[in-house]
């Protein structure tokens, strides 16, 4: 009776550890499904929603923020989505959710876009 139960011990330890281990690793490796865009794309989805030109891509100057609900910018990294020093305030987000995500500025037009890095969605505009 007890040669069962420790033997069944034994192998229910066994598998929670290796389930343990498998789940550890995939923190660490990408999902296809949370790769961010570039900011090339979410500067080509701005120009083509917009019916901007090819000399807007030339001086549109991008980076990495994160974005809350209420509109303020933080300054962020694209590797690790750290939140940084808060930069300003825009128009709140459009689903009023935080998001991580690039900022577009086309200097020409005095425009600022805020695209999600995930699903390339304008989120704010200032």
């Amino acid at each position: 009776m007890y040669k069962k139960l420790l033997i069944s011990l034994a192998v229910a330890s066994t598998i929670t550890y290796l389930v343990y281990i498998g789940l550890m690793d995939s923190l660490t490796r990408s999902s296809v499904n949370y790769l961010s865009i570039s900011n090339h794309t979410a500067i080509s989805l701005i120009v083509k929603e917009n019916n901007l030109t090819s000399e807007h891509i030339d001086k549109a100057i991008s980076k990495y923020v994160y974005v809350k609900g209420n509109g303020e910018i933080y300054d962020s990294k694209i590797d690790t989505n750290f939140i940084g020093n808060y930069k300003g305030k825009t128009s709140p987000t459009l689903t009023t959710g935080n998001h991580f995500g690039w900022e577009i500025y086309f200097p020409i037009i005095n425009k600022t876009y805020y695209i999600d890095h995930l699903t390339g969605e304008t989120i704010s505009k200032k």
